[in-house]
């Protein structure tokens, strides 16, 4: 199941940081210039407020992991309560969607199909993997050099599960190519649709079907 590893972040302390600290702290003093000598006097050293800010760092960082963690643990629960099929067909369109691979995004995913706005069958992106960014790994829109003849490609379009995957993606660039060149527009735009719903179906995970 895609999974985007955790960044680390470390708090630096730089010139340009400090830099700014001094005229945070001189628009203070000049704000109250009669008390501006208080005021400096009241005022942390570039030391101690870079020392505190690299504590906080540190801080919001291991909340932030452990927010992190508690998020994998929860869509994981949901999805090991599904049924066993449910739960493949959810990791395998998790592994094929186009978003980074965060548990907050997985969380989504879960929760669009209990609402029952996503099939999972059929789901608004090619069946085809990602990787953790969400970019994909295959290019679907490679040429084939396989050749099919236009009306083939409509009925591969129709019904793609009947047919390899070769056939499937060489179906969908000759409708495509077929609909630029079809001055029927009603015909070009059938063939369109055809190829958005058969580039839907496209995908290196259904290659057990070839």
């Amino acid at each position: 199941m895609r999974f985007k590893k955790t960044p680390s972040f470390v708090f630096t302390d730089t010139p340009r940081k400090r830099a700014a600290l001094r005229r945070k702290q001189q628009r203070e003093r000049d704000a109250l210039p009669l008390f501006a000598d208080q005021i400096a006097e009241e005022q942390p050293t570039e030391d101690e407020v870079m020392a505190r800010r690299a504590v906080l760092s540190d801080q919001q960082e291991t909340r932030w992991r452990s927010e992190r963690a508690a998020e994998w643990r929860k869509a994981r629960r949901m999805i090991d309560s599904l049924p066993a099929e449910e739960g493949r067909a959810i990791r395998r369109v998790w592994d094929c969607a186009p978003y980074p691979a965060d548990p907050s995004r997985l969380l989504g995913v879960l929760h669009s199909y209990s609402l029952g706005k996503l099939d999972l069958k059929r789901p608004p992106f090619p069946l085809s993997k990602t990787d953790a960014g969400g970019s994909r790994i295959a290019d679907l829109f490679a040429k084939p050099d396989l050749f099919v003849p236009i009306l083939k490609a409509r009925d591969i379009a129709e019904d793609p599960d009947r047919y390899p995957l070769a056939e499937r993606h060489a179906a969908y660039h000759h409708l495509q190519a077929a609909a630029s060149k079809n001055k029927d527009r009603q015909r070009a735009m059938q063939d369109r649709v055809l190829a958005s719903d058969l580039f839907l179906r496209l995908g290196e995970l259904e290659e057990a079907h070839a």
